[in-house]
């Protein structure tokens, strides 16, 4: 009877360690599983980002060159060729401002050209992507001494300031490449945010400048051994 139930507590002290290691199996193995999903989705976390920032980087130049290149196009009577790279042929042949041709009788000498983007959305797998900004011009130019009558001075005709306008750029994707599809008017002659300048009346007061006062001219110490005779040694 003592042999079985030796026999008994051995089976059970056995089957216990099975247990454990079992326990210990799965802990690692949900752990590690664990490890490889953190690790999968931080990678594809990454790759998501990084064709986002390259997608936003993208877009942003194209609609940054594209309509500073659509303005030279207005202002300056440029070819349309040039913007074939950046906008569809469809959207070209129905630009209003391009067809209109405003500046056609002036000659533009200077003229600043500002876009300011508001926002950009675009996904990573999308073909199609939007830009909020602001567009601001400001020239100088003559009219053309062709068409002033005599006694008219060219100074009396300036050439018609461009209006702000505050667009959503629609952009679209074809064969890998984006292009601006259409101008969508927002607003026109939208409110700025003034510059920070400062204001006179709480400009604070200015600290006084400290007057140097001179530094007192010191007085020497007395030298040690002073008024002691020395001893000659022979």
């Amino acid at each position: 009877m003592a042999s079985s139930g030796n026999r008994k507590k051995k089976r059970v002290f056995y089957q216990s360690k099975a247990e454990r290691r079992a326990k210990t199996a799965r802990r690692a193995a949900i752990y590690l599983m664990r490890t490889v999903i953190m690790v999968v989705m931080a990678c594809i976390i990454c790759v998501v980002a990084f064709l986002a920032a390259v997608r936003i980087s993208n877009v942003y130049i194209l609609a940054s060159e594209g309509m500073s290149l659509r303005a030279e196009c207005i202002l300056a009577d440029g070819s349309r060729n040039d913007l074939d790279g950046y906008f569809t042929p469809s959207w070209l042949e129905r630009d209003p401002e391009l067809n209109e041709k405003i500046y056609s009788n002036y000659t533009i000498t200077e003229y600043s050209y500002n876009l300011s983007v508001e926002r950009i959305s675009v996904m990573p797998w999308s073909v199609v992507a939007t830009i909020v900004a602001t567009e601001l011009v400001s020239i100088r130019g003559n009219v053309n001494e062709e068409l002033l009558s005599e006694g008219q001075n060219a100074a009396d005709f300036p050439p018609p300031a461009w209006t702000p306008v505050r667009y959503k750029i629609h952009i679209i994707s074809r064969s890998g490449q984006w292009y601006i599809n259409e101008l969508e008017v927002l607003e026109k002659n939208p409110v700025q945010k003034p510059l920070g300048t400062p204001d006179p009346n709480k400009t604070p007061i200015p600290a006084a400048t400290p007057t140097p006062v001179p530094t007192p001219t010191p007085v020497p110490t007395a030298t040690p051994f002073a008024g002691q005779p020395f001893m000659v040694l022979d």
